[in-house]
């Protein structure tokens, strides 16, 4: 049975946990193929994990970023005719029943474009589990919570191909928020949603994020709010107070305002 779905993955230099992450995506319940864009890492991925049936591997001779690595991935994936894209990233845990899920809400809901999920968050050094994040659900909930953030869990993603064809692959003008731009873009003209399930395992730093980091982040999440800005929905200026909030007031207080709040 050809598969319906291409799981679009991009690596760099995940040498520790890019066969756990490939494993999980070949045992979903559903047949899919894997499209990894290799990202010029050190080691070349293939070495690492590599030519199970399924797989394709498409290798960079230098290092663009992820925004432009998946951008090439789609540019393989796209003419293949596939039903659905998937994203997944290289340090991640997908279920075996994540696809499959996703694909029946999907069939039930055929005004939905796009649908993410829940994940439980592990820490990237221990694999412990850390939270479980449940983003909103239901289109209008998270309509209203992207004017502040991104509400999604990026490598959660199932969208339908005609709407890739539709919007346009990953702006590379955002290199620290790229889904997030994505999601504001075709906001407008596709209904997006969540399932309310936890779907993978999402790996992150216990320590937190450089500070360096988290400015660009920051930043390019001020860019993309302006260049999405509607004068006459509040929402707008309120999510852009508060990134610059975010943005002016240090980390260490940020830490002790959680904790109090908290505590």
């Amino acid at each position: 049975m050809p598969a319906e779905v291409a799981v679009l993955m991009a690596a760099y230099n995940a040498d520790k946990t890019i066969r756990a992450a490939v494993e999980s995506v070949l045992a979903s319940a559903v047949p899919c193929d894997l499209y990894i864009v290799d990202d010029c890492s050190r080691t070349r991925v293939s070495e690492l994990v590599g030519s199970p049936a399924g797989v394709t591997h498409i290798r960079l001779p230098r290092n663009h970023g992820l925004a432009k690595a998946l951008n090439i991935g789609l540019q393989h994936i796209l003419p293949l005719n596939y039903k659905y894209i998937a994203r997944m990233d290289a340090d991640d845990i997908s279920y075996p029943h994540r696809i499959a899920t996703q694909i029946a809400f999907l069939e039930g809901h055929p005004d939905i474009g796009l649908v993410g999920s829940g994940a439980r968050f592990i820490d990237d050094k221990t694999g412990a589990m850390v939270m479980h994040y449940m983003p909103p659900l239901d289109p209008d909930a998270i309509r209203k919570a992207l004017f502040y953030n991104n509400c999604f869990i990026h490598p959660s993603w199932l969208v339908r191909t005609e709407v890739l064809t539709r919007t346009g692959p990953y702006s590379v003008d955002y290199p620290a928020a790229e889904d997030y731009e994505f999601l504001r873009r075709i906001g407008p003209q596709v209904v997006i949603a969540n399932v309310a399930d936890f779907l993978l395992d999402y790996r992150i730093s216990t320590g937190g994020i450089s500070i360096s980091k988290r400015r660009r982040q920051l930043l390019d999440r001020l860019k993309i709010q302006l260049r999405y800005l509607d004068p006459f929905e509040w929402r707008c200026w309120a999510g852009m107070a508060k990134t610059l909030t975010l943005f002016v007031i240090p980390r260490k207080v940020l830490t002790a305002i959680k904790a109090e709040w908290h505590g």
